[in-house]
């Protein structure tokens, strides 16, 4: 009795294999690579690995993504609001702020302006000069 109930126990066993694996084995032999990486773990292990730190930071880039992204988002209504003072504060001064009249015998101003116009009227002669001889040297 007891070789009947082992064969039926290794008949039990060997149909409950074949159940389980032949599904396995048929969709390996679908996917070949799967095939190679199931016949070679080392390799399977480290490609694990390398996709797993891929990953990583593949994450940690789009946190600070996102953390750059709150952060602007937080900081966005202050920089709008130095933006309007500013131009709010610019335009009162210049609506209400007045130039100091300047007393009409200052020769001191009128010096400095003959000085500052004979500067540019040279200024501008020496440019030309400049001109011509770059132009003559391009030439020659």
């Amino acid at each position: 009795m007891g070789s009947l109930t082992d064969t039926w126990t290794n008949a039990w066993g060997d149909a409950a294999q074949s159940a389980l694996l032949r599904p396995v084995q048929g969709w390996l032999v679908e996917h070949p690579l799967m095939g190679w990486l199931v016949g070679h773990p080392l390799v399977a292990l480290v490609l694990v690995v390398v996709g797993l730190l891929l990953f990583a930071g593949l994450w940690s880039a789009i946190a600070r993504l996102t953390e750059g992204f709150w952060l602007s988002l937080v900081k966005l209504p202050f920089r709008l609001g130095g933006w309007i003072v500013g131009a709010v504060s610019g335009l009162l001064v210049r609506q209400w702020a007045k130039p100091p009249k300047l007393a009409a015998g200052d020769e001191r101003l009128s010096e400095i302006m003959g000085r500052l116009e004979t500067l540019q009227t040279e200024q501008e002669q020496l440019l030309e000069e400049l001109r011509e001889l770059l132009g003559k040297r391009s030439e020659g």
